[in-house]
């Protein structure tokens, strides 16, 4: 009886615990479900839609812990990245022991039919500061032998590809990780902006990242915790290239045969030893004059100790932009952030054509001369040798065209130019750069009033050597600037550099030519200075001129910061001159050429300048004229003028308003005469004495007065003070 009882009581218990396990199991079901199939389950899963959000068709669950959905959608974002993915159906197992720990463990999840991809968006999520307590996700296997499509940006990749991805991720700030994944495609297609980059492709990629916080490696520093294979093969599309009637370049893929063969690893930060990739793409397109061309563009990387690159991109858009690369960088780092410093790491061979929108580096060549400025946009021309990021000796730059300005003794000269630069070895290893410009229209204004020029011209040639150290730099630079028969079309510019009211210009043009060195202040260190006017009105001493002058001054620095110059061997010719007299007499056909034997010029406004003269002119009708009319002269005087050309000789010094002849000795087979003269303002004074024959006069002039000696006149004269020492 007790037995029996026993399996009765026994039995009666294992059908309440079947009942219950039957109740629970439909309880389950039915919530389940509901939770899956009602806004239940989205709203649980949704409280912040701006950062996650899952939506799902329908859903079913027939077993604790284990879950299909159809038709899911999911997105989020995380500062400006924006993601998203599509799953036709989605199966997973939960594991459930772990949730009472406030940790969701999916060990495996399988997904049809999937496509997805990322964004970066304008609008940053900032996330929230870390917090204790978050759940912990941790998905084992995401897989997948059904994916589609992925996109990043404007690129998208199709195909029929597989997948295995797993990851941890605390929430509130905690740490995640990217356990060992991979994906692989096969007749994959690689599309940018809907037209076809690539084609026929095989890829296989597998990666993982080290579990960190956010503050360990935040951003594209995530990459130093990062591990990267990448194997891809396919055939690449071609390029058309096409330039405008006004130089724009537009470029987009075509239909076209080239290869591309990846195998590359990156491991946290650095490109693995062993690695190479090559690219090559099919170009085709036409220049700015409709031609077409059909050039190949080539990349090669192979990574061994250090990362060698070889690149080809064939001359377009009507050169601006060329390249042929051979170079090699020290070791295997990828630069993350500051692209510049790879630049120390490079050395090689680079021949290339590239379109800058501001030149101004090109200054940079030249350190010493400071007072040089290449700037403004175009294209660059270069054969260089690269060591350790530097260009190196054997270098050659060639700009078309550039903005080229020269402030040289407190002038600008601007205008577009033609430059070559070209690196050479100097001493003790230093690099000496070499240019030559040529600027085949220039303009020249002073520097205050640098947009009203006063010269205009063609063909400048500057040359520049800077050799040696920075430390001596007025030693170490040799700049010359040449040019010919620049236009200057009103010679009144040059009034302020003459003694204002004793010598003028009063009209006409002229022209300007130069050959000057300089040192690295844009001081002129030696050269010539050439103006030229031809039927040129002047005002010299109260006498107006007209006729052809030709000033030739050689000039040799003597003090820098006085701004003297040694102007010895200078020349001042004047032909064809016509002037009238004080009296109202006429001459015409009247010359002189004046040779400056020994000269001192101070070129700081007010100019000033003295030395001796030694002059050949036509006859003494000028000299005569500058101290008396010519009815005050005895009668014979006048008969000098037509006793041929006389040679004079004296000193000559001006400063500001005040010009000084001084011991003026003009002389010829038949007569002497000697001078002195002083002009300061309206103040007019000298002494003059001329012999022809038996007769001798003298003349003194105080200002207005004029005063004849006529007996023992050379006595007078002798006995009359010098006007300068």
């Amino acid at each position: 009886m007790e037995r029996t009882s026993f399996r009765r009581n026994a039995l009666r218990w294992l059908c309440r615990g079947l009942i219950a396990l039957v109740a629970t199991y439909a309880l389950y079901l039915v919530a389940g479900n509901v939770f899956l199939n009602t806004a239940l389950g989205e709203k649980a899963l949704n409280r912040k839609p701006d950062r996650f959000q899952m939506h799902w068709a329908s859903g079913r669950t027939w077993w604790p812990g284990r879950v299909s959905l159809r038709g899911v959608a999911l997105r989020g974002q995380a500062r400006r990245i924006a993601w998203e993915a599509q799953a036709a159906q989605v199966e997973g197992r939960i594991a459930l022991w772990p949730l009472l720990s406030r940790r969701l463990h999916v060990p495996d999840v399988r997904a049809d039919d999937v496509q997805g991809g990322i964004r970066r968006v304008a609008k940053e999520l900032v996330p929230p500061p870390p917090r204790e307590g978050g759940w912990e996700l941790q998905f084992d296997s995401i897989g997948s032998d059904s994916i589609r499509r992925g996109h990043f940006d404007g690129l998208e990749l199709r195909g029929v590809g597989r997948g295995d991805v797993g990851f941890y991720k605390q929430l509130r700030g905690g740490p995640m990780e990217l356990m060992p994944s991979r994906v692989a495609f096969a007749e994959a297609r690689l599309l940018r902006d809907g037209a076809e980059v690539l084609r026929e492709a095989t890829l296989e990629a597998r990666f993982a990242i080290d579990r960190h916080r956010r503050e360990d490696a935040a951003g594209i520093d995530k990459l130093l915790k990062t591990q990267v294979d990448l194997m891809l093969a396919g055939r690449t599309a071609g390029l058309d290239v096409a330039v405008g009637p006004q130089g724009a370049v537009t470029v987009k893929p075509v239909a076209g045969e080239g290869r591309a063969d990846i195998a590359l690893g990156f491991d946290r930060g650095a490109l693995k030893p062993g690695g190479r990739a090559q690219w090559t793409m099919a170009v085709a397109g036409n220049d700015i004059a409709g031609a077409v061309r059909h050039d190949i563009l080539g990349i090669d990387v192979a990574v061994d100790e250090d990362i060698a690159i070889k690149a080809t991109v064939p001359p377009q858009a009507d050169g601006r932009l060329a390249v042929e690369a051979d170079l090699r960088l020290r070791g295997r780092q990828v630069p993350l952030r500051d692209f510049a410093r790879v630049l120390p790491r490079a050395s090689g061979h680079l021949v290339g054509s590239w379109h800058f929108d501001s030149l101004r580096w090109l200054s940079g060549l030249f350190p010493q001369a400071p007072w040089l400025t290449l700037d403004g946009a175009g294209a660059v021309s270069a054969d260089v040798q690269v060591v350790e990021g530097r260009l190196a000796a054997g270098s050659r730059i060639t700009v078309p065209e550039v903005d080229a300005v020269a402030e040289v003794m407190d002038n600008r000269i601007r205008g577009r130019a033609r430059a070559d630069i070209r690196l050479d070895a100097g001493k003790d290893g230093a690099l000496v750069p070499r240019l030559q410009a040529t600027l085949d229209r220039f303009d020249m204004a002073p520097l205050k009033t640098p947009d009203t020029p006063y010269v205009q011209g063609r063909h400048l040639a500057l040359t520049i050597n800077a050799d040696g150290p920075l430390a001596q730099l007025r030693d170490a630079l040799q700049a010359r600037v040449v040019f010919k028969d620049a236009r200057v079309p009103d010679l009144r510019v040059y009034n302020p550099f003459l003694p204002r009211r004793q010598m003028r210009f009063e009209g006409g043009a002229g022209v300007l030519s130069g050959d000057l060195s300089l040192d690295a202040a844009g001081e002129v260190g030696h050269g010539t200075v050439r103006i030229a006017g031809r039927g040129t009105r002047m005002h010299l001493a109260g006498i107006q001129l007209r006729g052809d002058i030709d000033l030739d001054l050689k000039l040799r620095r003597a003090d820098l910061k006085r701004r003297l110059f040694v102007a010895d061997g200078s020349t001042v010719r004047v032909r064809n001159v016509g002037f009238a007299e004080p009296g109202g007499e006429s001459r015409r056909g009247w010359w002189a050429q004046v040779r400056l034997d020994r000269a001192r010029l101070d070129i700081d406004r007010p100019i000033s300048a003295g030395g001796g003269a030694d002059v050949t002119m036509k006859d003494v009708g000028f000299l005569l004229a500058l101290f008396s009319r010519q009815k005050e002269y005895p009668a014979w005087v006048y008969r000098l003028v037509d006793a041929g050309q006389a040679r004079v000789q004296g000193r000559v010094q001006w400063r500001d308003d005040v010009l000084i002849l001084d011991r003026m000795q003009a002389r010829n087979d038949r007569y002497d005469m000697l001078a002195r003269l002083r002009l300061q303002g309206d103040q007019r004074q000298g002494d003059l004495y001329a012999r022809w024959r038996a007769l001798s006069v003298g003349m003194e002039v105080r200002g207005p007065q004029r005063t004849l000696h006529l007996v023992r006149a050379k006595a007078w004269y002798d006995g009359r003070p010098h006007y300068l020492k």
